[in-house]
């Protein structure tokens, strides 16, 4: 809520300083006084447009400054929420105070809190806590992008927009997951072609750990094999064969030994270890004899050897150390082509949860396209009904849906293909006509300003939305009405300031009368200069300006009866019941 208004060298304001309250605040003052001129400046604060037109005459600047309590209500949290986005610390008072300079070259400085800020950082915050509707302000109103918006508060779907908005952020997400999945099939079947060779290299190889080792043993006897059992033959010969061989002499050693310790039985010992020797000679030459007999040369044994060898070392280069390295390394191939096996079915998992995500999505936003045709058609014959209370007789509003066509979306509404966005499938936009017998067209070619006010006013009245917007300003909203209608646009301010702080520009006595605090705004002309000023009124100057909005110029003492009576029946307590 708006608490404190202060301005100095704005047009023709010099220094001004306003408190306003919650519930009805009504200004009021003669034309020219420089009542639309407070809510410019209010309109600064709230991030509107500053020019170097805006400074007083001869000043150096010009400065308004404003203290918002942010409620505690959606509206005030999203305002809070942005500020604090944006670094503006709110304290717990949650008060909110904004000051804007503007120079004479059209510059202008932002302080929220007593911190710089941004343009963008108060208009974004504004929106959510002031709400202008006059002739030369920005409404929401006059934005086609607003009015699904209001629409939608109309029809209370916020629970179902939050299940849709979330079931739509999970389809996104499952179709990108998909369309990443469809990239990549390449990159896996490339992959799994390339480690299906691998395994199956290996295993074709039907390797056992230690093989190298073997082969590496056996093949210099392979390679050498004719020369082996030559040599061995010949070992064999002087081992045992050969006249004169190892075993020969070793016999003649032997039975020499044998004598000698007939005659020294001391040294029999040394006939023992001839005997050991001779034996071990013959044991050897038999091995020989053998061995020579076996190496044979085996070309086809050694030619596979060979190759074996050859394709171990490869193997080994590609895959491992080892053999047990490259088994190792099959192990993780296989487990991967698992993988890969997997991530192929996973496409098929991957459509069947996109497809149920669309369902889903299509039903919650065909269950809100449903539930705002039905809201359309109770806002239409509601908001008739309060333009018809506000002058606006024979005036026609009509909310129109309409549908975004797709052909290559999935959601069918009417037969169509339709694209679905966060917020649903459906476009509204806001038709009105003011004259009987005219077809509707979009709001914002037709209405004029006062027309936009009391549009503003009926569509508040029927939304109750203080819970969004706690301030809403409405600039000569009684322009051009007056009699039974001007009662009736009180009784409707009255009515939208229970849920909001409404500030209200009126020529209408009716409307002033009805107000929970009433501001006088004068123009005056001191030392050559005009200067407009405002205070509240209370007792007889309320009186006095009720009685001077009904009768004019002259105030006759009928006027000022007329007003006391005016002002008893809007305090009775039922007129906020």
């Amino acid at each position: 809520m708006l608490r404190l208004l202060r301005i100095a060298n704005f047009a023709i304001i010099d220094s001004l300083e306003v408190e306003f309250g919650p519930g009805l605040n009504a200004l009021t003052g003669e034309t020219g006084a420089g009542k639309s001129i407070i809510f410019e400046a209010l309109d600064l604060t709230l991030g509107g447009r500053a020019g170097a037109g805006l400074i007083r005459a001869g000043a150096e600047e010009a400065v308004v400054e404003t203290l918002f309590e942010l409620p505690g209500t959606p509206g005030g949290q999203a305002a809070r929420k942005i500020l604090e986005e944006a670094g503006v610390e709110v304290g717990p008072d949650r008060e909110l105070i904004v000051r804007r300079r503007v120079t004479p070259a059209g510059r202008s400085r932002i302080y929220l809190n007593g911190a710089l800020g941004t343009a963008a950082t108060l208009a974004a915050a504004g929106e959510r806590l002031v709400n202008i509707h006059g002739q030369h302000a920005h409404q929401a109103l006059l934005r086609p992008a607003a009015h699904l918006g209001l629409l939608d508060e109309f029809a209370g779907l916020g629970g179902e927009l939050s299940k849709l908005e979330e079931a739509v952020r999970a389809l996104r997400e499952a179709e990108r997951a998909l369309a990443r999945h469809g990239q990549g099939a390449r990159e896996r079947a490339q992959r799994a072609g390339m480690l299906r060779f691998q395994a199956e290299e290996i295993e074709r190889a039907r390797l056992s750990p230690g093989e190298m080792e073997a082969i590496d043993a056996e093949l210099p006897r392979l390679r050498n094999a004719e020369r082996l059992g030559t040599l061995a033959g010949e070992l064999y010969q002087k081992l045992y064969e050969a006249e004169g061989s190892v075993s020969e002499r070793l016999g003649e050693v032997q039975r020499g030994l044998g004598r000698l310790a007939e005659m020294d039985p001391a040294r029999a010992r040394w006939e023992e270890e001839a005997a050991s020797l001779l034996a071990q000679a013959e044991s050897l030459a038999e091995a020989l004899r053998a061995y020579a007999g076996g190496a044979e040369h085996d070309p086809a044994r050694l030619e596979q050897l060979e190759a074996r060898r050859a394709l171990l070392r490869e193997l080994r280069r590609k895959y491992g150390g080892g053999e047990a390295e490259c088994l190792a390394f099959l192990a993780r191939t296989k487990e991967e082509l698992a993988s890969l096996s997997d991530e192929a079915g996973g496409e098929a998992r991957l459509s069947a949860g996109r497809d149920r995500l669309r369902a889903e999505a299509g039903r919650l936003a065909r269950a809100v396209s449903e539930a705002r045709r039905k809201a359309a058609k109770k806002l239409d014959k509601g908001m008739a009904e309060g333009l018809a209370e506000l002058g606006l007789k024979g005036a026609v509003f009509e909310t129109k849906l309409a549908h975004a066509e797709d052909p290559e979306g999935f959601l069918e509404i009417g037969g169509r293909k339709v694209r679905l966005r966060a917020d649903g499938a459906d476009e509204c936009e806001f038709f009105f006509s003011p004259n009987p017998g005219e077809p509707p067209r979009p709001l914002a070619r037709v209405a004029s300003g006062g027309e936009l006010s009391r549009l503003m006013l009926a569509l508040e009245s029927v939304l109750r939305r203080g819970d969004l917007i706690p301030t809403l300003v409405f600039d000569e909203v009684d322009a051009g009405i007056g009699g039974a209608v001007a009662e009736v646009v009180g009784r409707k301010l009255l009515e939208v300031s229970r849920d909001h702080q409404v500030l209200v520009v009126t020529h209408l006595p009716q409307v002033a009368s009805l107000a929970d605090r009433h501001f006088g705004i004068e123009k005056r002309v001191a030392k050559g200069r005009t200067a407009a000023s405002i205070r509240p009124l209370d007792g007889e100057a309320r009186v006095e300006e009720v009685a001077r909005m009904g009768a004019g110029l002259e105030i006759t003492p009928a006027a000022r009866a007329h007003a006391k009576e005016m002002l008893r029946g809007a305090r009775k307590p039922a007129r906020r019941g």
